[in-house]
């Protein structure tokens, strides 16, 4: 990838910054938020519990405890992680990828919904301050790597179809995966640290 395609210029971070694929996906995700969000309203999911409204979000509950808030955050994000490096080891990716951001992003506008549609404040400013910072970490390491992973995904569909032989180290993308992986834990640790001590706040 050329520099000038790149939003950062340091060799590890380019690779998860090409800026049309970047904001293509970002693009993408933000559609998805607000799609989930016109399809709350619309269709009334909060009304007579017709939709579990944290499903795949990561909201973590403040009252469970730190081992809960941390654990709902990390699982959330492992699972994306998951899904995109798994997306970017097949030929699909290009479809996959931004698909699986659209509906991450919906999940999160429900979520986020959820909170403003109890009207309560309390509910509101735990939503503004124990769940947005984490939430808006992790899905920052899911659109950076799902940017990796649509590249990869791309490299492999051209070996396929392509009668020259492509680059594609599979190990510097595994590496790339388990430094995410990583990141991910830090997020978590952040995101419950936050949920309780908001939770605590609140009470």
């Amino acid at each position: 990838m050329k520099k000038e395609d790149a939003l950062f210029q340091t060799e590890f971070f380019r690779r998860f910054s090409h800026k049309r694929c970047f904001f293509l996906l970002a693009a993408t995700l933000v559609c998805g938020v607000f799609g989930g969000s016109a399809a709350a309203v619309c269709w009334e999911l909060f009304r007579g519990k017709q939709a579990f409204p944290l499903f795949f979000s990561g909201i973590p509950v403040p009252e469970s405890g730190f081992l809960a808030c941390f654990s709902t955050v990390l699982l959330n994000t492992l699972i994306g992680l998951i899904i995109l490096f798994l997306l970017g080891v097949t030929a699909f990716g290009a479809l996959g990828v931004p698909f699986f951001l659209l509906c991450k992003g919906g999940a999160l506008g429900i979520g986020v919904l959820y909170f403003m549609a109890s009207g309560s404040f309390d509910q509101v400013l735990y939503c503004a301050l124990g769940y947005t910072p984490a939430a808006a970490v992790s899905t920052l390491l899911l659109l950076l790597f799902a940017v990796r992973s649509l590249a990869f995904s791309n490299s492999l569909a051209k070996a396929g179809f392509s009668s020259r032989q492509e680059s594609l180290d599979f190990q510097v993308y595994f590496k790339d995966f388990l430094t995410f992986l990583c990141f991910s834990v830090v997020a978590a640790l952040a995101g419950g640290l936050l949920a309780v001590l908001c939770g605590a706040i609140l009470k």
